[in-house]
């Protein structure tokens, strides 16, 4: 009886250590950024550029597929990430650029233009803030890293009159809105799917201090930079 006792405390042990060093992919959040080779998302892409309060706006979509697999320097798992554009749905592809997607125990990193930003940290849940650009030697403000936040975790969002059921947002930085700057910038990833919808508002307003007399308005947009990125389908090739 105690050889008995003894190995079923030997077992419970084993698993208990398998339990932490495999953590439950569910409940970690993995699937907010799928990783399969092959698998590809197209967005519906407005882009908008505003100088003197001009806006130049361009239409297109844009693809990102999973090429392929390879393991870095350190041996850790890595994805290469082909993104490309075209004017609509009847235009070929033509390649843009390339990115490289990895994950970590705690953390999911994306590389493009040789800068490294945490995407998404582990376990997704409500109100954890991380350093995005912690990899980056640039800095926003006097040497402090930009930080981004999990908001609306497990919530349902609706693209192009797809609903998602379970997604999360991420904020990037922290929201401006005053007469003098605007920065508005957001990522949503449904579960399952990866990235559903992005958000890059940048508007540098008329005002005092930027040399302007601000004849024309306080709204009055100098300079900016608006870009919505809406997911209109994905799958597997």
């Amino acid at each position: 009886m105690r050889k008995v006792l003894l190995l079923l405390v030997v077992l419970a042990g084993f698993v208990s250590g398998c339990e932490e060093k495999y953590p439950d992919p569910k409940a970690m959040g993995y699937a907010y950024y799928p990783l399969e080779i092959g698998a590809y998302r197209i967005y519906e892409v407005t882009d908008i550029k505003f100088r003197d309060n001009v806006g130049d706006t361009l239409h297109f979509q844009l693809q990102e597929r999973v090429d392929t697999s390879f393991y870095d320097q350190t041996n850790t798992l890595s994805y290469k990430v082909v993104r490309s554009t075209r004017p609509d749905e009847n235009s070929a592809w033509v390649e843009d650029s390339v990115m490289v997607v990895w994950q970590v125990e705690n953390s999911l990193l994306l590389t493009k233009d040789n800068s490294t930003f945490v995407k998404l940290v582990f376990p997704v849940s409500n109100g954890k803030t991380w350093a995005g650009d912690a990899f980056n030697t640039r800095a926003v403000n006097k040497g402090e890293k930009e930080t981004y936040a999990y908001t609306q975790v497990g919530e349902p969002y609706e693209v192009n009159g797809q609903v998602f059921p379970i997604t999360a947002t991420v904020i990037q930085g922290t929201p401006v809105k005053n007469l003098v700057y605007l920065d508005n910038r957001k990522e949503v990833y449904a579960e399952g799917v990866g990235r559903v919808y992005r958000l890059f508002n940048r508007v540098v307003y008329c005002n005092q201090t930027s040399g302007s007399v601000c004849e024309f308005g306080a709204d009055y947009k100098l300079d900016g930079h608006e870009r919505h990125e809406e997911l209109i389908s994905y799958g597997k090739m």
